[in-house]
């Protein structure tokens, strides 16, 4: 991919990312929305099961009381509880689940990349 002759060869191919295989979020981004809070009663299916945040996208999940299960399908897999005051990323493109232990209450942001300044 140093050339662009290469790049061009690799245009929409899934490449490895190891960042999102940590759920280590790339520097510089903001917060663009916010979903929830989510109690127990309240939290989606969608979240229950396994879904994707999508492109040019990371999830965050806050956990405000009690604790969640997080499972996460990176390399290697994450299954992890999170309990009141923790949070982690969600890589964009990589499926996760939710799992509310307790009564729980969480947020779920949503990070991008800042907007271009207009000119």
């Amino acid at each position: 991919v140093e050339t662009v002759a290469g790049r061009d060869d690799h245009l929409g191919a899934e490449l490895d990312c190891s960042l999102c295989d940590r759920a280590e979020p790339p520097p510089g981004l903001v917060v663009a929305r916010t979903a929830g809070p989510f109690d127990s009663a309240t939290l989606p299916a969608g979240l229950r099961r396994d879904h994707r945040v999508g492109p040019r996208t990371w999830g965050r999940i806050r956990v405000l009381r009690s604790a969640v299960q997080l499972t996460m399908h990176t390399t290697p897999a994450t299954d992890t509880r999170l309990v009141a005051g923790e949070e982690q990323h969600l890589p964009p493109g990589i499926l996760h689940a939710v799992r509310p232990v307790g009564d729980v209450l969480v947020e779920v942001d949503f990070l991008t990349r800042p907007a271009p300044p207009d000119r």
